[in-house]
């Protein structure tokens, strides 16, 4: 395959790395965009097939070393409780999410200074507010206006499903104790083929397969419209590294695919590869002048990793909670307990979500009580008194960020070209499970005063690690960040990181709108700047 050449080359496709190719194609930057995966197959999915939950635990499971796909690469996981959850491909881990994209609270930004915990951001609230704006109107967001936690911001007509007979149920007990609840920001889509309306139908539960849910991946919202814009999008191709000339600017992408290697000489480099990819593909890109890897010489390149622990608890009830009654439910979520309290033994707080129970497959083996149903004879009957008779909540808490909770290089993994895997190493810090079981206790009180007759809880679930954060933080000095405020690496001047790598703290909330956020300013950046 013979070399290419771009004002602006974009590695990663995901939510940030689609987002920044659109913005910059769309404002006539010539850019390519790199991903190792391909364009997802929503037709191969099959939703109704009789094995869906299976295939979906099995080959289209988020997390990489069970899905082992041909794009993937594995990751060492073994010092860490909680597993990376990532996609690859284009859209990236938005074709498997659940489309939750809240905005950061304006004080998420400033926690040294209101809580004296972790840093503050370089950054302001009112500096991405017109790109979190940008962002939702791209995407097709839903949101029931008048959230009292967030920030006043536009309203929109997109229509927000229901929240669900479990929902109503819920809601009336948080007005009973007074605490905050409010329906989730759901990306419905605002293009394409749905009847109508032209955005989702709400036919289904927000999950990869839907057939409405096409709509609600970076692939549909943004790369298809980056290429519509003049964006170039190669495809199946890894960057096996980075490579700069003797003042230390990036020159070009090294890069494999099944024709073989080549490279793509650009102006302008951004990588998105999320906080896992992006600071391995960094540390990958050693040399003689970066010695311990590209934009490194704060030495925080991997440092600081910052996950979303996760903690869960079920309810069990006498009567269905009609939470599998067909039709999309955007859920709810409570922020009531998001912020530090002075009553609390912690810094921070959490984020409350309600969920339904498990589906069919999950339930029949085990899931929630622990005991596998019955086979043949008392199979359905039991099958009948567990079948959506279970709610629950998630406990999401703000992780703090630690130095030694880290993304490096595997010693002992490999991927399929030789290169070292990336290694997480992660410790639920003492404030994170603090907070956890003040919010797991909070969730059975909820539950019980739903009518819950049994409570079931997950101290920590281990599937839990799509959010990761802070690997490549941003700040004003070179020596305690790695980007600037617009995600310019202090060390390398022509390389950008647009994507949570970049986080200074990680919230209680869904990151990929300030991820979004940050990557459409950065992008705006690099248009301002590019005839400096």
């Amino acid at each position: 395959m013979k070399d290419l050449n771009a004002d602006v080359v974009v590695i990663g496709a995901g939510p940030t790395g689609a987002a920044v190719a659109w913005r910059l194609a769309s404002q006539g930057v010539d850019v390519i965009c790199i991903d190792r995966g391909e364009w997802f197959d929503y037709e191969a999915i099959c939703r109704d097939a009789a094995d869906w939950e299976g295939r979906r635990g099995s080959v289209l499971h988020s997390n990489p070393n069970v899905r082992r796909g041909a794009y993937d690469y594995p990751v060492d996981d073994v010092d860490t409780p909680i597993k990376p959850m990532i996609g690859n491909g284009i859209g990236g881990s938005s074709v498997y999410w659940s489309a939750h994209v809240p905005r950061f609270r304006p004080e998420d930004f400033r926690v040294k200074t209101l809580d004296g915990v972790g840093d503050d951001w370089p950054v302001a609230y009112e500096d991405l507010a017109a790109y979190y704006q940008l962002n939702e109107d791209r995407w097709g967001v839903a949101s029931w206006p008048g959230d009292p936690s967030a920030a006043p911001h536009a309203e929109n007509a997109l229509t927000l499903p229901t929240i669900g007979a479990h929902g109503t149920k819920i809601a009336r007990v948080f007005n009973q104790l007074g605490w905050h609840w409010w329906p989730v920001d759901l990306v419905v889509g605002r293009d394409g083929d749905a009847p109508e309306n032209g955005h989702c139908t709400h036919i289904g539960p927000c999950d990869l397969g839907c057939p409405s849910r096409v709509r609600s991946g970076a692939d549909r919202a943004f790369a298809k419209e980056a290429v519509a814009s003049g964006a170039r999008f190669v495809t199946g191709t890894r960057v096996l590294k980075l490579e700069h000339d003797a003042s230390g600017m990036i020159t070009s992408a090294l890069c494999r695919s099944e024709s073989g290697d080549f490279r793509v000489t650009g102006k302008r480099f951004v990588i998105s590869g999320n906080g896992m990819g992006t600071p391995r593909l960094l540390l990958l890109s050693a040399s003689e002048m970066f010695p311990d890897g590209l934009a490194n010489s704060s030495g925080l390149v991997g440092r600081n990793l910052m996950l979303h622990p996760y903690a869960r608890v079920d309810g069990h009830f006498e009567e269905p909670v009609g939470a599998w009654v067909s039709g999309e439910k955007a859920g709810l979520v409570s922020f009531e307990f998001y912020a530090t309290r002075p009553e609390h033994d912690f810094k921070r707080g959490l984020k409350l979500q309600l969920t339904g129970g498990p589906g069919p497959l999950a339930l029949a083996k085990g899931a929630v009580y622990g005991k596998a149903l019955p086979w043949g004879a008392g199979h359905h009957e039991a099958f009948e008194k567990r079948f959506d008779h279970v709610c629950g909540f998630t406990v999401c808490a703000e992780d703090l960020a630690e130095l030694h909770n880290t993304i490096t290089l595997s010693s002992v993994l490999k991927d399929s070209d030789g290169l070292p895997a990336p290694k997480m190493t992660y410790t639920l810090s003492e404030n994170s499970r603090k907070i956890l079981d003040f919010g797991m206790e909070r969730a059975e009180e909820v539950l019980r005063m739903a009518g819950a007759t049994e409570i079931f809880e997950t101290q920590l679930r281990a599937e839990a690690g799509f959010h990761i954060m802070g690997t490549a933080r941003m700040g004003e000095d070179a020596k305690t960040s790695v980007v600037d405020p617009f995600g310019r690496c202090h060390d390398v001047p022509n390389l950008y990181l647009a994507d949570a790598s970049v986080f200074v703290t990680s919230a209680a909330i869904n990151p990929t709108a300030t991820a979004q956020a940050l990557a459409l300013r950065t992008a705006d950046h690099i248009v301002a700047t590019r005839h400096a």
